[in-house]
């Protein structure tokens, strides 16, 4: 499983102890997103080291991701995140006017690119393929509304704002989407660990983030079972 932390600005970033942690927990590199000159300016395949040199760089909020290659195997070019964008393309570095961040599995994606070229006469780009990066295919074709069918936790991040789709933790000062990690951290403290009423699950904190929880009751902890079809209706 990945994990994506959103850090609001810069005061919020993560330490060391969890660069490394969520490292030894999703090993197969690490993204970071964040925005400048009115555009959003990614990074992908870094390590720890990166990160704790790059992210003292970062004005404002950014989004960082650490991947478990669940699909598409270990391959520097599926890293996270994907431009938004008629190709979305590996790259490892560039700018786009929106990128997207996943935590989770999408199983149907194969059938939702195979829609994409028999009913909306899309190419579908060349290289390397992951259920992510078709998220980011399709959002292009659809909008950021096919997030809200699919399964797992997603990041759009656009150059005015950002929005969270499914269910969110709270976590010294950011929001994660999942506290996997947090055991891998050495002598971790009750401190560490989300009281009960800072969950975000179905909740909107309008001030920091805009969330959009996932359908089909994934706001009650269920994962919604998206099919290809749904993508098209």
């Amino acid at each position: 499983m990945c994990v994506i932390l959103v850090c609001p600005d810069e005061t919020k970033r993560p330490d060391r102890d969890v660069l490394d942690a969520c490292h030894a927990a999703n090993p197969h590199g690490a993204g970071v997103a964040w925005r400048e000159g009115g555009r959003v300016r990614w990074m992908k395949n870094l390590e720890p080291d990166d990160l704790e040199a790059l992210l003292p760089e970062l004005p404002d909020e950014i989004v960082i991701h650490f991947r478990w290659a669940s699909v598409g195997g270990v391959d520097a070019d599926l890293c996270h995140p994907f431009p938004v964008t008629r190709k979305a393309e590996t790259d490892l570095f560039g700018t786009a006017e929106a990128v997207l961040f996943h935590n989770g599995t999408w199983g149907a994606y194969d059938e939702a690119l195979r829609r994409l070229t028999t009913e909306r006469g899309k190419r579908i780009p060349r290289g390397p393929m992951s259920d992510t990066r078709a998220a980011a295919l399709c959002a292009h074709v659809h909008g950021r509304r096919v997030l809200s069918k699919l399964p797992g936790r997603w990041v759009w991040m656009e150059a005015e704002q950002t929005r969270l789709y499914g269910d969110w933790e709270k976590y010294r000062g950011m929001l994660a989407s999942n506290l996997h990690f947090v055991r891998r951290i050495v002598r971790v403290s009750d401190r560490d660990w989300p009281d009960a009423d800072e969950s975000l699950t179905g909740l909107c904190q309008s001030d920091l983030w805009s969330c959009e929880t996932t359908q089909n009751g994934a706001g009650n902890g269920a994962t919604p079972c998206a099919t290809a079809s749904s993508l098209f209706s």
